[in-house]
């Protein structure tokens, strides 16, 4: 595989940086819609596929309370590693992400995490098709001592 053209590199850049935002500010509708109608998602542990509806919404609502009420999420950035051409219209998108956590009761800390995205380019705005968490997010989390 080869690096996407400079172009396609700025603008899956451009949307992953606009995601993260997302995610910190718990702006679901746009998390929302950074994915395909129905994606896929794994991680060490399994893989599901996802159908992009309300109920994944709320969930995502549930998740983002939960992660900054009882873990104190204060960052989400992500580090795009490169851009890779798969097919035309797809891009192979390895990341690097640090979570910062200040939690109600607990020490903070940054967790790291490595994933890997499908993103469909060149139609309109990116749509990620696929991510792949290299390492189970709780993992990370039980290190920092924020679950058990």
């Amino acid at each position: 595989m080869k690096s996407a053209e400079t172009p396609v590199r700025d603008e899956v850049t451009a949307f992953l940086r606009d995601y993260a935002r997302a995610v910190q500010a718990g702006d679901n509708a746009a998390v929302a819609a950074s994915y395909a109608d129905t994606y896929i998602e794994g991680d060490p542990g399994g893989t599901a596929a996802i159908t992009n509806d309300a109920d994944h919404r709320a969930a995502l609502d549930k998740r983002h309370t939960a992660m900054t009420e009882q873990f104190g999420l204060t960052g989400a950035h992500v580090t795009v590693l490169d851009v890779l051409d798969v097919a035309p219209g797809y891009v192979l998108v390895p990341t690097r992400w640090t979570l910062d956590f200040a939690p109600p009761h607990g020490t903070a800390g940054s967790a790291q995490f490595a994933q890997t995205y499908v993103v469909r380019v060149g139609d309109g705005r990116p749509q990620i098709l696929l991510y792949l968490s290299h390492e189970r997010e709780d993992d990370a989390m039980r290190e920092l001592g924020l679950i058990d």
